[in-house]
Order: structure tokens, then sequence, then C-alpha cells
């Protein structure tokens, strides 16, 4: 089956040799989930990255379908859990 993984910022560079832009098409055996299609690029497959299948936050063992979307970029931390002391 084809699905198409979308790596954003950090991530582009991961992507396999001759991609345009940031979108690659690529084979997966029928049963991959989203984690056997990103692990061969080097996509940290942990809390570090996001992974969205058509558009929708999933876990790495998310079934794929013929002619998915799955798209990884790298998780940004921020903000404060205490209130700042001015």
């Amino acid at each position: 089956m084809k699905v198409r993984v979308k790596l954003i910022a950090t991530y582009l560079k991961l992507l396999p040799p001759g991609t345009h832009g940031n979108i690659a098409a690529l084979d997966a055996p029928q049963g991959a989930t989203v984690g056997d299609v990103l692990a061969p690029l080097g996509i940290p497959l942990d809390e570090s990255t996001v992974l969205l299948l058509n558009g929708l936050q999933v876990e790495a063992d998310a079934p794929l379908s013929d002619g998915d979307m799955v798209t990884a970029f790298s998780a940004i931390a921020g903000g404060c859990t205490e209130s700042p002391n001015f």
C-alpha cells in the first residue's frame, strides 16, 4: 500500500533522498503501523515527537491504510506551570 509521510521542521532532513518538498510517498506492507514507516527514517518514536494520522494525533502503533498521510514533528516544550514572580 502507498502512504504519504510529511515531516516538519527539524525532521525535514530525515526525508528520503530525492524527496521534493516535505512529503514522501512510501510503500508499506499491509498491517503496517505509523511507527513501522517512521522508524526507518530515524524519527524518534517517543514523547519528543508528535504523530498525526490524517490530521489526528495518534500513537506509533496506529494502523495504516492505503492512502493515509502520516505527519511527524518535534514536540515543542514551553509555557510555565508556576506563576512567575514579578
